[in-house]
């Protein structure tokens, strides 16, 4: 079965094999340059995500009983942090959790500054209290 906690375990292990920072940090780049990108339309205040250096959006929602989940940032490490939302989230049934210890479970606060740890939190935060409401 497909969850959060099945995903996340084969991320922090993929994270895990690409080695020091350096690595990893090249891994997540590679995530955001192929990650599904959020259509023009929808880069609108509504899903703007804020305390970002870059211009930033993610837009969760419920399609079909499903979690869909799509971010943009032109920015390389904004749209890397998209790229783990996204495939933590998209397609799930439901999930619940912490940001903080998704955070933490991905061991990337000590490489994020405290800024770009916020807006992972706040990323993670959308994509868990998205409400169900039609798409």
């Amino acid at each position: 079965m497909d969850s959060l906690e099945t995903r996340l375990a084969a991320l922090v292990e993929e994270l895990t094999f690409a080695g020091d920072w350096t690595d990893r940090y090249r891994l997540l780049v590679e995530w955001g340059e192929a990650g599904e990108s959020l259509p023009e339309a929808d880069r609108s205040q509504e899903w703007d995500v804020p305390g970002c250096s870059s211009p930033l959006w993610l837009r969760a929602r419920w399609v079909a009983g499903r979690l869909e989940v799509r971010g943009f940032s032109p920015g390389l490490l904004p749209k890397a942090l998209v790229a783990v939302v996204t495939r933590l989230f998209d397609g799930l049934a439901g999930a619940s959790g912490s940001a903080a210890n998704l955070v933490d479970r991905l061991d990337l606060r000590r490489n994020l500054s405290p800024t770009r740890v916020l807006v992972l939190e706040r990323l993670f935060d959308r994509a868990l209290n998205c409400p169900r409401r039609p798409a």
